[in-house]
């Protein structure tokens, strides 16, 4: 082969090279370039606290429900140590409190502000399971107030325990950099000018602090969350609930007053929070005072929704309530479930929430009424419903068959329309973990 051939050769291996490697500094500058890696090495920690201050953080605090996050079962409050599982492995959350050693007390406020926004903190990049893309649209003074708060915590020496992950998750640095330049975009959220003030602060509570779209959002690859999919509802990663969709239609029953209430007291007539709406409303929601409930209240009913969304809700109509497999769905629903919930599947009150027309039962997964059914649920206890009635386990009372009919019988029946459930989904809900 002449000189020319080999030159020929070799640009053509070289070409692709400098291809990937355009594409891979394009990537890593959409992921925000160097600048969150940057954590700063110098800052200052309050020297007095202010009362007002610590008290809108702790407040902030109970929005963002940083204690359940971060705590685990049976431990100090904000002490960390909460495993998430994950289908990489198992994540440990981290300690909030102002030990030196193993929390936050010799974190400076711009190493703290810095780790909201960016994902990045002196150890380095933190896994997506915390969302620091939702914690960078807070503002200055509501970190601040945060960390004033957390800073009156009692300090708690207790590391959290190491991460059990597969490669390449394991390989923290290189991975979270690999998935942050495909699917990391930052963007600020500034007010909408077109919108009212309540419609603007219930999107930086949704979008921001309360981080709702981790759980009511669809995933995409590598537990992403495309735009496409927001508050489509999803299957919540680790934790065996579905979180239903968030927008105009799945909405369209509830008045603004009725669903800012029911975001503070987890019961309404339209239905009631079990698993882990319920949990975040007792730890939670029901501590939003009355006008940041009606703001959140005021967005997510104008969210639209995404066009997967729009299809189900054009489609949707009566399925055939008739046959064998229906008819036992309907002895069995007559025989353990009518008493409460009525023939007609509307309810008693607030103790007892509808089954016909109830978006949860005719959700697109069956995963809450299948779970409910098997192992029981009661919504959370608030001020607005000191005394909740629990729904009963029918693990043992029932065969999963018979679990399988009934639970197909009233996602059809009353004009729910949602398709049946198989005995093998049963069959798996059966053996999830209970936590």
């Amino acid at each position: 082969m002449n000189r020319r051939g080999i030159r020929w050769g070799r640009l053509a291996l070289l070409l692709p090279l400098l291809a990937i490697l355009l594409v891979g500094v394009l990537m890593f500058r959409a992921q925000g370039g160097f600048a969150p890696f940057k954590v700063p090495e110098e800052g200052s920690r309050p020297a007095a606290l202010d009362d007002a201050q610590v008290e809108h953080g702790a407040y902030l605090a109970r929005i963002g429900n940083c204690v359940t996050c971060h705590t685990t079962r049976g431990g100090t409050p904000y002490s960390g140590g909460r495993v998430f599982q994950s289908e990489y492995g198992s994540i440990h959350a981290g300690n909030l409190t102002p030990d030196p050693e193993t929390g936050l007390g010799d974190w400076t406020l711009e190493e703290f502000r810095h780790a909201m926004r960016h994902g990045v903190s002196r150890t380095g990049p933190l896994y997506p399971v915390f969302p620091f893309a939702n914690f960078a649209h807070l503002t200055d003074h509501d970190l601040d107030a945060l960390f004033a708060f957390l800073g009156t915590l009692p300090p708690v020496k207790a590391a959290a325990p190491e991460n059990v992950l597969t490669f390449p998750a394991s390989w923290r640095h290189g991975a979270v950099l690999a998935w942050r330049m495909l699917f990391h975009r930052p963007r600020t959220q500034a007010d909408d000018p077109s919108k009212p003030a309540q419609w603007n602060r219930g999107r930086y509570l949704v979008d921001g602090l309360g981080h709702c779209d981790m759980c009511h959002s669809g995933r995409g690859a590598m537990q992403s969350l495309p735009v496409e999919q927001y508050m489509a509802g999803g299957h919540i990663t680790g934790l065996g609930w579905y979180a239903p969709p968030l927008d105009r239609i799945s909405l369209e029953r509830w008045d603004t007053a009725e669903l800012a209430d029911y975001l503070r007291s987890g019961v309404s007539r339209h239905g009631s929070a079990y698993g882990s709406m319920a949990e975040v409303i007792y730890t939670s929601l029901q501590y939003l005072d009355e006008g940041d409930a009606l703001a959140i209240a005021t967005y997510i009913k104008t969210i639209e929704p995404s066009l997967s969304r729009r299809a189900r809700a054009r489609n949707r109509g009566d399925l055939v309530t008739t046959g064998p497999a229906s008819a036992n769905g309907l002895l069995i629903y007559q025989n353990h479930c009518a008493q409460c919930h009525g023939d007609d599947g509307r309810g008693r009150g607030l103790d007892y929430p509808p089954l016909a027309g109830n978006p949860l039962v005719a959700s697109a997964s069956a995963v809450n009424s299948v779970r409910l059914v098997l192992f029981g649920g009661a919504a959370p206890t608030t001020e607005g419903n000191p005394r909740p009635y629990s729904m009963p386990p029918y693990v043992g009372r029932l065969a999963d068959d018979e679990i399988a009919a009934v639970v197909s019988y009233i996602r059809a029946a009353w004009g729910n329309g949602a398709p049946p459930v198989s005995l093998d989904e049963v069959r798996a809900l059966r053996r999830i973990p209970l936590d």
